[in-house]
Parts: structure tokens; sequence; C-alpha cells
């Protein structure tokens, strides 16, 4: 059981993409059964805005409830209907980076009050040091109770770099001395050389590994394409720890056409919204001359027209119910997407649906209303089941905490742009950013836009 090149998490299925993981994880399903998706869930009546505003205050209090105020270790995973937990004991440090966002998120909406948000964050960076590392960077999957490894998983560099984006949008959102000072002392320590050079063995490499074991060493799979990883490369270059020509290093592509819409790589939506949900790329170039912001809508435009095609005719698809994404899938955890890198198996995420929202706000919308009113047991305590199959008329028992973080970033940019003035604000993002070359660019509405135009000449100290 492998995972393919780009998640940022563990799978429990087989899969075409050809990169191992360190070790098969537990069947992420094990403890839980299988639930209908006829089968009733919390539902709710909500429809349109409040239903958005609704999932992302659902959101926040997931990574609210589902993280141990002794040590703000966030669980991976949590139960979204009424049955057993799931790995209850399991936290993903890529959650506890949302889970650092979304403190201030709840605090800016005053869903929680400042004092507690603070406190909760603070105690999270103190604690965050205590997690089992190696070299500044951490164990994708450790105890919620002492921070070590479990399910002897890879050191993660993906994973570290959630946890990191959630550290700069912290101290960036609180602007307290006493959390900027315990972020600077957690990404100061992170060793990125080491992780670009499998431990100065690819001394010109640029890119960096996308794992460690102590007993298998680094991953010969690397974030050296179109994946999920630009926001925390802006990150290593933002603190001096990647050189600026790192930018360059990954691969754009493959690009594909379909139905006339040009994409990067396709493949599951997530892809193309986990760093623009931290980034701020809208009507911006970087100086190789692409438009993340036109590649991640183009995808979402592609993903919908895909499902309305629906090639292999599976029950459900349609012009309102759509988004292949990395979730949950009967029998455990896939990367369905497409097109482009295809991999359909009749499962749907509806989290990466509302996601897009950033991108095509009325779709997603339309998306969010349709799933609630077609299939209510989608709906449990924090929204969206993360997978569901009306095909075989199966969902998830969980949420998944990296799923619906990333949905309440985009929800929230949505909203009124408040994650990514906060980003924006950050000097590490500033720096991250001008070293990629990224810059505002007139060339009118998005959809007008080109993917790619001819790069500019020189590219930035």
């Amino acid at each position: 059981m492998f995972a393919p090149a780009f998640l940022a998490f563990a799978v429990a299925a087989p899969t075409a993409y050809g990169s191992p993981a360190m070790e098969p994880y537990p069947n992420a399903l094990q403890d839980s059964p299988a639930q209908k998706l006829s089968a009733p869930g919390f539902g709710t009546k909500l429809r349109g805005k409040a239903l958005i505003d609704d999932l992302s205050k659902r959101a926040f209090q997931y990574f609210w409830n589902e993280t141990p105020a002794d040590t703000g270790y966030t669980r991976d995973r949590g139960p979204n209907y009424d049955g057993p937990r799931n790995n209850g004991e399991i936290s993903s440090i890529a959650a506890i980076g949302y889970a650092l966002s979304a403190y201030a998120i709840g605090a800016e909406r005053g869903w929680v009050s400042k004092e507690e948000a603070k406190r909760r964050t603070i105690l999270t960076l103190k604690n965050i040091p205590k997690i089992e590392g190696h070299m500044g960077w951490y164990y994708h999957f450790i105890n919620i109770k002492t921070g070590k490894r479990e399910w002897n998983c890879e050191l993660s560099s993906i994973d570290s770099g959630l946890m990191f984006l959630g550290i700069v949008f912290a101290e960036a959102a609180w602007k307290d001395p006493e959390i900027t000072k315990l972020s600077m002392d957690i990404l100061g320590k992170v060793n990125w050389e080491w992780f670009m050079t499998d431990g100065m063995k690819k001394q010109n490499s640029l890119t960096i590994s996308m794992g460690w074991s102590p007993t298998n060493g680094f991953l010969d799979a690397r974030w050296d394409g179109y994946y999920e990883q630009m926001a925390f490369y802006i990150v290593g270059m933002g603190v001096d720890g990647m050189p600026a020509n790192s930018w360059a290093a990954f691969k754009r592509g493959p690009r594909y056409v379909y139905k006339d819409i040009e994409i990067l790589h396709g493949a599951a939506l997530f892809i193309h919204q986990m760093s623009q949900a931290y980034i701020d790329f809208k009507g911006k170039r970087d100086y190789l001359g692409y438009d993340y912001w036109v590649s991640g809508r183009n995808m979402t435009l592609a993903n919908r027209l895909y499902c309305i095609d629906n090639p292999q005719k599976f029950k459900g698809y349609g012009p309102d119910i759509w988004g292949l994404s990395a979730c949950d899938i009967p029998g455990g955890y896939g990367a369905p997407g497409a097109p482009g890198a295809i991999w359909d198996n009749g499962t749907l995420a509806p989290a990466a649906a509302v996601a897009s929202i950033m991108y095509t706000p009325d779709l997603s919308m339309r998306a969010a209303d349709a799933f609630v009113t077609q299939y209510p047991g989608s709906y449990g305590r924090y929204g969206f089941t993360t997978g569901m199959s009306p095909h075989e008329d199966w969902r998830s028992p969980d949420v998944i905490g990296i799923d619906i973080g990333q949905m309440m970033l985009a929800i929230e940019n949505w909203r009124d742009g408040y994650a990514w003035r906060v980003m924006n604000s950050s000097k590490i993002i500033q720096r991250g950013m001008a070293k990629a070359g990224l810059r505002k660019t007139s060339e009118g509405p998005v959809e007008g836009r080109k993917l790619h135009v001819p790069p500019v000449p020189i590219p930035p100290k």
C-alpha cells in the first residue's frame, strides 16, 4: 500500500503515481464501520452564504474541540457523526499548523475570545519543540499526548511545511512578542539544506525530498513537480533556508487542455488549493511567466466539467455535485482527481468543491447547497464528511483536519481576504514572494488572463 507522490498524507490504497511512502499506514477506517450516505446526518437548513459561514465556523470548532488543551497536538481526524472514534490518539503535524491558523480566525470572527485563542496559540508553540523530529523537521503522525512518532511514519517535509505555514500565520496574526519569539525559535532550528541535499549527498539539489526515516533514509521522490509545495517553498526562501533559484527548480507540468481549459498537472483539487489558500497569488505572475491563480481556477472549472461529462457514469455526478480530491474512499484513503492525471472511483470530496470558493464563488456555493440538499447525510457535526460515494451509497464517518483547514482558509479569503492579509503582512512571506519574482500585473479580469506568458529576462536576486 503506497502513496501518490504529491500526497501530503499517507494513503491506504495502491496508486499508479509511482512514489512509495515510507511505511504502509493502518487503514484509516479500521475502527469505524463504513456508513451509508443515505443514513441520517446532522443535516442543515442553511443555504447560500449562511451555509458557507457555518462550514467555516464548524471547521474552527473541529480544531478547537479536537486539540487537547494541555498539548496543542491536533487530531489528524475526528468523528463527524455519532459512533466510535477512529485513531483518536493520532495527531497530524499539518493539522497543528491549520489549528494555529484557526485560532486566529476564530478570534477574528468572534467564535472564541482573543484571550483564549492567544493562550492556546502560545501553549501550542511551546509544545511544538517537544514533538519528535530531526534537524528541525517533524514526523508526520504523532501521539496527541506525548508528541512521539506513531506508525513508523516518515519525517515529512510537506507536513512540517504546513505546520511552519501555520506558525508564520500565527506570528503575523497576533504580532505578540512572546508568540513572535516562540515562532522564530522554531523556524530558526529548521535545517533546510539537510532536506534539500539529502544530508549533503546531493549538494547541487535545489528541491526537497518528500521524506526521511532513520531506517530507510531519504525518499527518492522529491518536491520537484507541480504539486502542493509552493507555499512552503516560499517560507523556505523567506527565512533564507532555500536559495531563490529553488523556485525555478520544480517542473511546471505536464500541461493539459481539457475542453479548451489549460491546466497544470491536473489530478486532485487539493494540489491547486493548498498553497493558494495561504499565499495570495491573485493577479500575480512569477518571473517564469506563470499565473498560479489562473492555474487553480482553471483546474476547478475542468474538475467540474469532468464530473458533468462523467465518463465512467458514476451515480450522482453533475453540474453541482463535483469535487475530486484526496479523501477517504470505500476501503481506505485515496486521491481521486481529474482531468489531467486521472484517478476516479466514484468518490467525491465536498470540502474540496467548497474550498474552490476562492476561485469560483457561485459554482462552489451552488455545490455546497446541492450536497446538503441532495445528500443531507453528508453533513455532520464538523460540516461535510471527508469522502462520499453516491454510487456506493457510502460516506466516511470522519472529517480530516487538513481537508477542512484549507477549506476554512479559502472561505475566509472569499469572505474578505483575511487569511491573505495576515500572510501578506509577514516579512517572511514578503521575502519569499519577492524571491519567487511574484508581482502584480495589469491584465484585466481573471477570465482573460493566460496561464503562462513569456518569462521576464532576468530572475530576481
